[in-house]
């Protein structure tokens, strides 16, 4: 058995893993304590909920023969180099766990991780030309070509987050201005939405999703359109780019499944001169949802 460790902006989840399906999942959603040591923070949950999931299944750690780890950022030589939602650079998370565990242990880009496993396990499975966009606290990516992940020999790549939309637009937290993900991840949608309601953004995903997005609100509804509209360029552009048989958006976003957001959305990108050769893909959201970096992390 094998151990699948996800790690976001906003939560990190820990998973058992046996022959590609998950046995057990255990999470913990990060607070503002901390995401003051972020670095310090994600070892001390990795340990607990390793331990606690263990305990829950009746197993010990000689029964685990593989820990994999879904990652935000760019990932090299087992460091993560850079994850800015994370405010983290150069942090050797192999080598702190390594001090904790005695089995092989692997890290790699969370979006990545998603799309392996939905293109494994999940609504990918049957098409060779495949773009993945995982949209949550930030946005990442991946692209299968003649079902090969296209791999850079560098970094992890594929940044569909840090791709510029407006050259003077919002700060992101990669020092850049305009990026993708300042528009169109969930955080953002999130951050506007709270603003025009002037209420705290410390909200769920779920709790926006079912409450605050629906409301018959034209602030909040000027929100979404414009969110909508960031995100019809954004994967236009990556259309575009790649010519996929099918776009897959995973993170937080998978469980739009079915919310309006996704149908409008579906709507704006069906709408003449947004793709270059005016022909969209298949546009679906993850099967697999949040669990994906989890199952993809092991393999």
């Amino acid at each position: 058995m094998k151990i699948g460790i996800d790690i976001g902006g906003s939560h990190i989840g820990v998973g058992i893993i046996d022959n590609g399906k998950i046995i057990s999942i255990i999470e913990h959603n990060f607070n503002i304590e901390d995401k003051k040591d972020f670095e310090n923070s994600i070892i001390k949950y990795i340990k607990i909920l390793v331990e606690k999931i263990l305990l829950e299944n009746k197993l010990n750690i000689d029964d685990i023969n593989f820990i994999g780890i879904a990652a935000p950022g760019t990932i090299s030589n087992g460091v993560i180099i850079k994850a800015g939602n994370l405010n983290i650079k150069n942090f050797d998370i192999i080598n702190r766990l390594k001090k904790l565990y005695n089995i092989p242990i692997q890290i790699r880009n969370d979006a990545k991780c998603a799309a392996i496993a939905e293109k494994n396990y999940g609504i990918m499975k049957e098409y060779d030309d495949c773009v993945f966009i995982n949209i949550g606290t930030g946005i990442g990516g991946a692209v299968f070509c003649n079902g090969k992940l296209l791999e850079p020999k560098r970094y992890s790549g594929f940044e569909f987050g840090h791709m510029i939309l407006n050259k003077d637009g919002n700060k992101c937290t990669c020092g850049k201005k305009g990026c993708f993900e300042t528009y169109c991840s969930i955080q953002a949608l999130k951050n506007k939405v709270c603003k025009t309601l002037n209420i705290s953004n410390d909200i769920s995903g779920q709790y926006l999703r079912e409450n605050l997005l629906i409301l018959d609100n034209d602030g909040v509804q000027n929100d979404i359109e414009e969110f909508l509209d960031y995100l019809k360029i954004g994967i236009g552009n990556l259309i575009d780019i790649f010519e996929p048989e099918i776009v897959c958006l995973g993170g937080s976003f998978a469980y739009y499944e079915k919310n309006p957001v996704l149908n409008k959305l579906i709507e704006k990108l069906n709408e003449d001169n947004v793709t270059f050769n005016n022909i969209p893909p298949k546009i679906v959201t993850a099967m697999l949802k949040n669990n994906a970096g989890i199952i993809g992390a092991v393999l």
